[in-house]
């Protein structure tokens, strides 16, 4: 105890950046222990095909219930690909794991097809950083990644994906009410 008196400049010296780094790691990590999504959402996978021939279906949201609407091209003698049905999904944010629903099911949930929830969250891609400024130039968006973002809070989702293509295989398409 007579060498804490001793130095106690020394021991106030250390404290304060200990105290610090405590102070702002808590900021950080102390709102995601309380604020917590409440709205599960809806999404389609395996539509990745939308974006190049442009011949199947997608999914969207009228009077707040899921329709299907068929896409189709002029027809192409050359190419002519199958009709791609996407698979539906529901996540569940208490779970953080989605499941696999039927059309019929989905069309019996009450959606709100914004992109931010009632509780203010919305799903984003992820960000990557491969450098620190002016040493690196780096950064960017990853879209092998989605997160559910808000109240200064963020969190990995853990999505089901079917297709060859991660980055167009995702169709964001309701929060459920």
């Amino acid at each position: 105890m007579e060498i804490i008196k001793k130095n106690i400049t020394l021991v106030i010296g250390i404290s304060i950046p200990i105290l610090m780094i405590l102070f702002v790691a808590g900021s950080i990590y102390l709102p995601g222990l309380f604020i917590k999504p409440h709205f599960s959402f809806l999404y389609a996978s395996g539509d990745d095909s939308y974006y190049y021939y442009n011949n199947g279906y997608q999914y969207s949201v009228q009077n707040d219930k899921l329709i299907k609407n068929e896409l189709k091209q002029p027809e192409n003698p050359n190419y002519n690909p199958p009709r791609v049905e996407p698979k539906l999904y529901l996540y569940d944010v208490t779970k953080n794991e989605a499941k696999e629903i039927s059309f019929a099911d989905a069309q019996n949930l009450d959606l709100d097809s914004n992109v931010k929830s009632p509780d203010d969250f919305e799903v984003v891609y992820g960000s990557r950083g491969d450098g620190f400024f002016p040493f690196f130039w780096g950064g960017g968006t990853d879209y092998n990644a989605r997160y559910l973002k808000g109240h200064n809070v963020s969190k990995k989702l853990n999505l089901q994906l079917n297709g060859g293509s991660y980055y167009n295989n995702f169709r964001f398409i309701g929060w459920i009410k």
